[in-house]
């Protein structure tokens, strides 16, 4: 199969809305720079410097090349380890919602999942909850404030959503296997806030 028959990345699509160049052109771009040669950092350096791109997102068109050349799998980081996400909105405040993950992320449940003891963090706008697990690889839950919405949605009460970032995984069978783990482990979340007596009546 030629590079030009093969898939295109999963972001492609999102690449090209935002930044105005279909993936494809940026791709034929980074090879006329040397792309299969250059490493991630080179890459990502260069795009700025020479078109109309946002760092941001030239980190992005060059995660997607490096998927589209296959040197990089689906949710593989640059050094070659591997990172699983999931996410959910749930009903409550930053503060509520963070309260809330901590109780359910009790001894028990910590163990059955691998995770040592939780450390809160915060800041203005977010809430963290880290531990590192049994494996080496560490885990992060990013609570932040779900957009307001419409107005029955205002009307409904805060809502947040809460993100699972598990990096440092060493194979692509374990992305998949925490992936599905932790949408479970946020499905059982939902459900654990839902059955609280303080629950808004919309999730009950």
């Amino acid at each position: 199969m030629t590079r030009q028959d093969r898939p295109l990345p999963p972001r492609a699509r999102a690449i090209s809305a935002a930044t105005g160049t279909d993936f494809l052109e940026w791709a034929r771009r980074i090879d006329a720079l040397g792309g299969p040669e250059l490493d991630h950092a080179s890459i990502a350096r260069e795009l700025p410097q020479r078109w109309e791109i946002t760092e941001w997102w030239a980190q992005g068109v060059t995660v997607a090349y490096e998927q589209w050349i296959g040197r990089r799998e689906v949710g593989q980081s640059c050094t070659g380890e591997y990172a699983a996400s999931a996410s959910r909105t749930v009903a409550g405040d930053l503060d509520a919602v963070a309260e809330a993950w901590d109780a359910f992320a009790d001894e028990a449940r910590r163990e059955e999942l691998g995770l040592g003891p939780g450390r809160r963090s915060a800041t203005d706008r977010w809430r963290y909850w880290r531990a590192d697990v049994q494996d080496g690889s560490q885990v992060s839950v990013n609570i932040s404030a779900a957009p307001a919405g419409g107005a029955r949605a205002a009307a409904a009460g805060p809502r947040s959503t809460v993100a699972v970032e598990h990096k440092q995984l060493a194979t692509a069978a374990e992305r998949e296997t925490w992936k599905s783990a932790w949408k479970t482990v946020l499905s059982d979340f939902a459900q654990h806030l839902s059955t609280r007596p303080d629950a808004p009546e919309e999730t009950r």
